[in-house]
């Protein structure tokens, strides 16, 4: 019996296709059915596909679409036909898995009944092979992180392993992203909304050529303002937080406020006076350390404030240094980022709130 349901919609790409269903052939482990939703696709990848019928043991399923629906119908339409596999992993054709990347994904997802999504670390989060390194062999050095996860906020869609029950609960992915961007997202707020939680499996990799697809696409950045629009409309947008951490006894405080920004969909960097020990118990995807050097502590986190000015910028700036804060109040008028002294929790998730939906 099957434990997995692999769903990849193709719009042509026939190399890149081909690349990605043998290298999930070469390093499966565990029964499995490959249901692939051919988009309206040319007679080139057309014929590949209906060339897979002819592989020994292969277990596919091969729907065809006499146009290109989308990403987001086309995994609709798979969504309907995964029936008895407990698992569901809805996968890019323009990736390219390595050894023990699904078993291990699934192996972390059975351990928390909690977990409804899990990813494998990729490229697309910041884990890639060193120049010369082979996408296997940086897989293999992966491995000492076996069983271990990190919390996110939200699966990319590229490759991400869903419990069934998530799917019976959830239903299908929004149709109101047409194409694609963001659908995934917001799938995944539904979860967390439902009592799921969302990881990455750090020893389980998968490779990602990202946008093939969609660079082919026309009018893609279009659709992507169109979708943004509408997902922070409904969900609210991202806010970006730095706090600057002077004492130690700043610990417990610092821990619960980092975990409920990160679980709320913002991201947190902790600028810490080097020597102070880690405050943090939560391993999240938006938790971000930087240790600064104790001497220069002020004047080298005013540095890191300007610098993001016009990329990545600090919306909000914390601090338990009472003196520090009031120096970053004072360059208010240069930076325009809020600025909280030794804030408190409930107050901050207040403000959080109202700054994500304002658009």
């Amino acid at each position: 019996m099957k434990e997995c349901d692999i769903i990849i919609p193709v719009w042509n790409q026939p190399e890149v296709t081909r690349d990605c269903v043998d290298s999930i052939l070469k390093n499966m482990d565990l029964p499995y059915r490959l249901v692939i939703i051919d988009n309206g696709s040319g007679p080139e990848t057309q014929s590949y596909l209906n060339g897979l019928r002819d592989k020994n043991n292969l277990n596919l399923l091969l729907i065809r679409n006499d146009e290109n629906r989308g990403f987001v119908k086309a995994v609709n339409q798979g969504l309907k036909e995964v029936i008895g596999a407990p698992y569901v992993c809805i996968m890019n054709n323009d990736t390219i898995a390595t050894a023990g990347w699904l078993s291990e994904m699934m192996e972390i997802m059975k351990a928390d009944p909690r977990i409804g999504f899990v990813n494998p670390s990729s490229n697309t989060s910041g884990q890639s092979p060193k120049k010369n390194e082979s996408i296997d062999d940086y897989a293999a050095s992966l491995k000492r992180f076996k069983g271990k996860a990190q919390e996110l906020y939200t699966c990319r869609g590229f490759c991400m392993l869903i419990r069934r029950e998530v799917v019976d609960k959830l239903g299908p992915l929004d149709e109101i992203y047409d194409l694609g961007y963001f659908e995934e997202t917001d799938y995944c707020r539904r979860a967390q909304q439902a009592g799921f939680r969302i990881v990455r499996a750090k020893a389980a990799y998968v490779f990602h050529r990202e946008n093939t697809s969609f660079k082919e696409l026309k009018g893609n950045k279009i659709l992507f303002e169109r979708n943004e629009k509408i997902f922070f409309k409904r969900w609210g947008r991202p806010i970006r937080i730095a706090y600057f951490v002077d004492k130690i006894s700043s610990g417990d405080k610092i821990d619960a406020i980092a975990t409920d920004v990160a679980r709320n969909g913002h991201q947190i960097l902790i600028f810490l006076k080097k020597g102070l020990q880690w405050p943090v118990n939560l391993d999240h995807f938006d938790i971000r350390r930087f240790d600064l050097h104790p001497l220069f502590f002020g004047m080298i986190s005013i540095y890191k404030i300007f610098k993001r000015k016009n990329r990545k910028r600090l919306e909000m700036l914390l601090t338990d240094n009472r003196l520090f804060g009031i120096v970053l109040k004072g360059l208010g008028i240069l930076h325009g980022s809020d600025v909280l002294i030794n804030p408190n929790r409930e107050e901050l998730l207040k403000l959080l709130k109202e700054k994500s939906r304002h658009l």
